[in-house]
């Protein structure tokens, strides 16, 4: 995936003019986990809806797997901050539903096979409302694979949740990209959240939002490093920039 050059401008009523993003270059190799964090309203969102399609930049160009961009596609999967699941239907059934695509045999073989993946199989006939709010992030994550999309776009998915519970799940989706091999962009506000998961961090200044720290992190990968010093020398070093952008 690659942006180049990459603004976004937001017109309001009136003569009122918000620039999100200004010349935004990035570029994120295939299995990748890049994390995207800056202070609010640095435009940390509006990247990630620029590249799954659901955004039309107002300047530069965005292009995924060798094709530029032009609206949503399977290549892309997306999970908002909220599990965002229909509650009238089943967990199996809300992983199903993009598989629309493949007969009734396909589908429920594919959705059972990501609720394995992560750690539902026995949900599956649930509804949402009867899962924990982390188990439903698991859901919407489980729907967002179950296409095989190359890229998985996430944006603050555990925002709401608490934090021994946010904790897990930052666990489990390091575990689970490490299975699946997938592209992943993380949106996040948390700095330890960043410097935990991200074989890549990318900080963004306060608005408009531009790219003021590219980091490669070399953490280990299949250990706990939260107590390790070169997890605090990054998340020291990430805070520093984020901190001196919001000013």
């Amino acid at each position: 995936m690659r942006l180049a050059g990459v603004g976004q401008t937001y017109r309001g009523r009136g003569r009122r003019v918000v620039d999100a993003l200004a010349d935004v270059d990035l570029s994120v190799a295939a299995g990748e986990f890049a994390v995207i964090v800056g202070p609010s309203g640095s435009g940390k969102s509006t990247l990630l809806r620029i590249v799954a399609g659901f955004i039309t930049p107002s300047r530069g160009t965005v292009v995924v797997n060798g094709a530029p961009v032009r609206g949503p596609g399977p290549d892309r999967g997306v999970v908002f901050q909220q599990p965002r699941l229909f509650p009238w239907l089943s967990v199996r059934r809300n992983v199903e539903f993009g598989l629309r695509g493949l007969d009734r045999a396909a589908r429920r073989a594919r959705a059972s096979e990501q609720l394995e993946l992560v750690g539902l199989a026995d949900t599956a006939d649930l509804r949402p409302y009867e899962l924990s709010g982390g188990m439903q992030q698991r859901a919407a994550i489980a729907r967002a694979l179950a296409p095989g999309p190359r890229i998985l776009l996430l944006d603050e998915p555990f925002a709401a949740l608490d934090a021994l519970t946010r904790e897990r799940m930052q666990e489990e989706l390091r575990a689970l990209w490490q299975v699946t091999g997938t592209t992943v962009i993380f949106i996040t506000h948390s700095v330890d959240e960043a410097a935990y998961l991200g074989t890549r961090i990318v900080a963004l200044s306060a608005r408009p939002g531009r790219v003021v720290l590219d980091l490669a992190s070399d953490l280990p990968r299949s250990a706990e490093p939260r107590h390790e010093p070169e997890f605090v020398s990054t998340r020291d070093k990430v805070l520093e920039l984020v901190r001196s952008a919001a000013r």
